[in-house]
């Protein structure tokens, strides 16, 4: 029995350190997060700012990260490493995108940390990432088992997941380095890709080439997680040994709007490089692998490697040019060039000539012909009052402009960061497609075909305005001095609207006379009104355009007549 009783222990142990191994993804360590705030006590002044004591942090970490209440301050960073060395002083990146703080650090298993900052911040804490299975005494024993178990299981099943696109470099999947632990907050949203920015993580330089999927999921989940953010902000990452992670999800072959170039997201895609590269230079392999990669990229969507491209500024806090202002980039550009950052760091930036350069002399062998399979959008008329529904209609095309057909639809608007569906229908034999679509408010719409293979497809967002359904009722004729009544509603509902009186002048033209505002409930209004002059007068109801609804007004007209 007790022979047994071990064999069902050990069988039950190495069915448990298998498991990853003997399901379709590869084995990923748990991901661990955690904070820990930082009192005043115990901080001295060393060179011109404050220095923390030594801070024993609650678990390992693999990223670190800095939260305080306001404001940017000067930090740098130094960690403790697995061996009990520290690490050299390291310059936090300021975080620009998710409020006040600094950009997480690579630390690698380290236990312990140290900060020196200009002016210790109000609310300081420290945000910890570990991917890589070292957390706890726990995790360090049993994930060396199990990543050896399912090393040698994939070995016989075959090479790691790779992400796979027409002609594509190699690229590292998301499931390969453990995106199903970091899954985005809502669908992908598609732009276009008309030049590629080039970025570095500011993160250490020293890291060996299996802790690269780790670096990646730890960005993932503090981008996510920490920032906010809907997924990493990345579309694609490159280590100093070459190799190359898929980004934000969405599709390595779709122009997937990141979160990388603040103003630019929808016309570009982002290479981020592992590493920081303000002093010291990018490798030949990381230089050779971006250089790769864009080529692909760019050429995938028949836009030139070389040369200028101009696109319009968003703008943003982060942005060097206003909203709205026509900027002009390298096809292959610096973060720096678009957004007030030093990124990529100057030595990276030094290497950009010959990153060009290599891409191309790379690009003619990615000389794709133009995407043939897409999906357009229309829309019967784009300006609505609610509550008119919205008839759209497109066509679905494969390989050659050939018609698609019976292909799924789905009809999409923006809502947060991202897109989600509010109606499906199918292509008809020539590929044609109608949805109707009603909505309440002013949308964002997208269609999403879906091609034989499973491959998407996405049309350019289209507009629809929805102006509100305003009523408005009051007598035809009113005695001057006397007050009455005016009603009417609006839908969808709205708090405030503002009520105009115009009077007929000599001119026999409508003067407006006042002006004031009128409060609604559950949709309704209601509010007295007097009038002191003999005259034709228009009462109109106003809603000003905000952010939900295009403007709308509602008119009525009565005649005033002196009291008898």
């Amino acid at each position: 029995m007790r022979r047994i009783a071990v064999l069902l222990v050990a069988t039950g142990l190495l069915v448990w350190l298998a498991a990853p191994a003997l399901s379709s993804r590869p084995f990923v360590p748990r991901v661990v997060e955690f904070e820990q705030a930082l009192g005043p006590s115990g901080w001295v002044r060393a060179d011109g700012g404050w220095r923390s004591p030594v801070v024993r942090a609650p678990k390992r970490f693999d990223l670190v990260g800095l939260r305080w209440r306001a404001g940017e301050h000067a930090t740098r960073i130094r960690v403790r490493e697995a061996g009990g060395g520290w690490s050299r002083w390291t310059l936090m990146a300021a975080d620009h995108a998710g409020g006040a703080g600094a950009e997480p650090v690579w630390a690698g298993g380290a236990d312990a940390y140290q900060l020196q900052i200009d002016a210790p911040p109000r609310g300081l804490r420290a945000r910890f990432v570990n991917a890589t299975g070292s957390a706890t005494a726990r995790d360090r024993l049993t994930t060396p088992l199990r990543r050896a178990v399912h090393g040698a299981l994939a070995a016989i099943a075959g090479p790691a997941a790779r992400a796979q696109a027409r002609g594509a470099p190699a690229i590292i999947s998301r499931a390969a380095w453990g995106g199903a632990q970091c899954p985005p907050r809502a669908v992908p949203a598609y732009g276009q890709v008309q030049l590629g920015f080039v970025h570095h993580t500011v993160t250490a330089n020293t890291y060996a080439p299996h802790e690269s999927a780790a670096i990646v999921l730890s960005m993932c989940r503090y981008h996510r997680n920490d920032n906010g953010w809907n997924d990493i902000g990345y579309n694609f990452l490159v280590d100093r040994y070459g190799q190359i992670f898929e980004g934000r999800a969405g599709g390595i072959d779709q122009p997937v709007i990141g979160a990388q170039a603040q103003g630019y997201n929808g016309v570009s895609t982002g290479v981020a490089n592992i590493g920081t590269f303000s002093q010291a230079p990018q490798t030949a392999a990381g230089v050779s692998a971006t250089a790769e990669l864009l080529a692909w990229k760019l050429s995938l969507h028949t836009v030139p490697v070389a040369g200028q491209v101009a696109v319009t500024s968003a703008g943003g806090s982060s942005n060097r040019y206003p909203s709205g202002q026509p900027v002009a980039f390298q096809r292959i550009a610096a973060h720096r060039d678009a957004d007030k950052t030093s990124c990529p760091g100057d030595a990276f930036f030094a290497q950009l000539p010959q990153i060009r350069r290599q891409a191309a002399a790379i690009a003619p062998q990615y000389a794709f012909a133009p995407v043939a399979s897409a999906v357009s959008l229309e829309a019967a008329d784009r300006t609505l009052d609610y509550p008119q529904v919205a008839q759209l209609s497109g066509r679905a095309t494969v390989g050659g402009g050939a018609a698609l057909a019976g292909a799924p639809i789905s009809v999409q608007v923006a809502r947060g960061r991202g897109f989600v569906e509010a109606a499906s229908t199918t292509t008809a034999a020539d590929g044609t497609w109608t949805a109707p679509l009603q909505t309440r408010y002013s949308r964002s719409v997208r269609a999403v075909a879906q091609l034989p293979d499973g491959t998407l497809v996405s049309s350019p967002p289209l507009q629809l305005q929805v102006a509100p359904r305003l009523t408005l009722r009051a007598p035809k004729r009113v005695t001057t001095g006397r007050r009455f009544t005016v009603r009417g509603s609006i839908s969808p509902r709205r708090s405030r609207l503002v009520l105009e009186i115009a009077r007929e002048g000599a001119d026999e033209r409508m003067h407006t006379v006042a002006r004031s505002a009128v409060r609604v409930r559950r949709g309704r209004f209601s509010t007295r009104v007097r009038l002191r002059r003999p005259a034709l007068t228009r009462l109109r109801i106003r809603f000003r355009s905000d952010a939900r609804n295009r403007g709308a007004r509602s008119d009525v007209y009565l005649r005033a007549v002196r009291r008898r």
